[in-house]
């Protein structure tokens, strides 16, 4: 085998091996098409595309940890397409998952080309690749797009550096940093591109002129990079380990970095090698069978490294250098230690090299045989996996089976056991996440903010305003429970209560609101009632400033077109009254 960069083979032979691929991609996961919104999903697609929608400027000068313009582009098209309609986010994701299991195939029939111009190896990668079980997290979660969106560019950037490479194609290479500014602007973790072409260059004894002014150009894309994020997310990087707002976690030490680095690895070659009871909310595994595991992939890469040649090498290196950033998130207060999602570009790394070793060991047909196999496994795999995250109540109940532990998963378990009207099972749920010890103020906050629901409902408002304070005291910046405290107050100026009364719980209810929208400005509910508040105080010219809003930001909704009717009976209210006053 050879990585000489060349594209050889059959046509109509390579065209069926990349149909077939892009249609096993679709199929595997096709049962996310009939899934909802889930998790964080509703918030992704209502948050980029009903804030400075109409600045373009506003997706790529942004202060956030999070700086993924190409994320938010794509979710502003589905939302101009499918509005809420979850079916058009998830076809949006098997489309550019299927997309990369070609551009799989691409690659793999570059660097594994042969002078007979077999493709076979290059097809049974990519298929392995688009059946993975473990992508079912990036697929199924609106919210991984940006996993697909950055492994999507990141190889059209590579294959561009390998036009450069063999090609000696100037305009290979400036293919390859244009795509490499659109990986990062999708997810930090494609910055690791310019490491993976600079390996490759240096592994197949480019000269190192060209490696270096490879490595200037791309060094160049990843300054303006910078430049357009403005330092965004610099500084949480920066802060003391632990402190309000920081990137890193207080446990972050030599130890815990050695101990977390072994066992968090290893769990991620489990998960490539045998992809078996996937979890939404992993945690860092024990047992001394992970440290074995470590300590033989370890000894496999240097046995590889020294004895079989360039090409594994460098698929080797594919798969460090692009699980680095993930591995690094396992010391972040901001995110779960460990992912699924994170496999997914390091995974073409691994289901080329895992083509490429059995291609050596195994004759033409057995090795046929065994990935048949394999892809049948990994078909009903990723199907039932993909099912899985159908709805809240599916996901997170898998995750509480798996993560017992886990605050969060007990969290959004009780709040989907509510929203199906089960209260007593909702109830249990979220007082076990509340005895959970080491939680977080936020974690705490959600808690009690999901127990004021269930006051709420039962019209005791003393006891859900206790738990709307607390959850304030605990985090005050907890967004949601303004917003009840708000609809508290709202329930409290209802017929029967006396107009002073009335009056000042209105006052109150806006004043809530108002620290909701200070702190959520794009929230149209919230906006929806504080309409309602001004025109119960008769202040007709807000009411109509709200309504107005809510109706601009969806009119097609329900929530658009009650809007719209109050809009039309604030404006003859202020019309009656200005006739009144003549």
């Amino acid at each position: 085998m050879t990585i000489s960069g060349s594209l050889k083979g059959r046509p109509a032979v390579n065209a069926f091996f990349f149909l077939s691929i892009v249609l096993s991609a679709f199929l595997g996961a096709i049962a996310a098409l009939s899934n909802g919104f889930v998790w964080d999903d509703m918030n992704m697609v209502t948050n980029p595309v009903l804030v400075d929608t109409n600045s373009f400027y506003s997706y790529f000068f942004s202060k956030s940890l999070y700086y993924r313009p190409f994320l938010r582009l794509s979710l502003s098209l589905d939302w101009g397409l499918w509005r809420m309609s979850p079916m058009g986010y998830h076809l949006h994701n098997l489309i550019i998952h299927a997309a990369n299991s070609g551009l799989v195939f691409v690659v793999a029939g570059r660097l594994m080309a042969k002078d007979n111009g077999d493709m076979l190896p290059a097809f049974l990668a990519a298929l392995a690749f688009a059946l993975h079980p473990a992508h079912s997290e990036a697929i199924a979660w609106i919210s991984g797009r940006t996993d697909l969106l950055a492994t999507f560019f990141f190889l059209l950037g590579f294959l561009g550096f390998l036009i450069y490479r063999w090609e000696d194609n100037p305009r290979g290479i400036a293919i390859c940093a244009v795509f490499y500014l659109f990986s990062m602007f999708s997810k930090e973790n494609g910055i690791t591109l310019i490491a993976v072409v600079v390996a490759y260059g240096l592994l197949t004894k480019m000269p190192w002129r060209r490696v270096l002014l490879s490595a200037g150009i791309l060094s160049a894309v990843v300054v303006v990079y910078f430049m357009m994020r403005h330092g965004s997310g610099l500084s949480e990087v920066i802060k003391r380990p632990g402190t309000q707002g920081a990137y890193l976690s207080p446990l972050i030490s030599l130890i815990n970095f050695l101990y977390a680095l072994v066992y968090g690895s290893g769990y991620y070659i489990e998960k490539l090698l045998l992809p078996l009871n996937l979890n939404l909310l992993p945690e860092i595994p024990e047992g001394g069978g992970y440290v074995w595991l470590f300590c033989a992939a370890v000894g496999a890469s240097i046995f590889c490294l020294i004895r079989c040649g360039s090409s594994m090498a460098f698929l080797l290196l594919w798969i460090v250098l692009t699980m680095l950033p993930s591995l690094s998130i396992i010391f972040s207060q901001v995110a779960a230690p460990l992912g699924e999602r994170y496999l997914y570009l390091p995974s073409v790394g691994f289901s080329i090299l895992t083509s490429v070793l059995l291609a050596k060991v195994l004759r033409r047909r057995v090795l046929i045989g065994v990935f048949i196999l394999i892809s049948i496994g990994y078909f009903v795999l990723i199907y039932q996996r993909t099912g899985v995250w159908r709805s809240d109540l599916t996901l997170w109940g898998d995750t509480v089976k798996k993560s017992p532990s886990s605050v969060v998963a007990h969290t959004n378990y009780g709040i989907a056991l509510l929203q199906e009207h089960d209260v007593a099972g909702g109830e249990k749920e979220l007082f076990t996440a509340l005895q959970i010890p080491n939680k977080s103020g936020e974690q705490a906050a959600l808690v009690l903010n999901a127990l004021s629901n269930i006051e709420i409902s039962k019209k005791d408002y003393k006891k859900a305003m206790g738990y709307l304070m607390a959850a304030i005291n605990n985090d005050p910046g907890c967004t949601a429970a303004y917003n009840n405290l708000g609809y508290v107050y709202m329930q409290m100026a209802a017929p029967g209560v006396d107009e002073k009364g009335k009056i000042e719980a209105l006052q109150t209810a806006i004043s809530y609101f108002n620290k909701t929208i200070e702190l959520a400005p794009y929230l149209s509910q919230t906006k929806f009632n504080l309409g309602l508040c001004y025109f119960e105080l008769k202040d007709y010219d807000k009411a109509e400033e709200f309504f107005y809003e809510v109706v601009n930001a969806d009119p097609v909704s329900k929530l658009g077109q009650q809007a719209a009717s109050l809009l039309v009976s604030a404006k003859m209210q202020k019309a009656a009254g200005r006739y009144l006053r003549r």
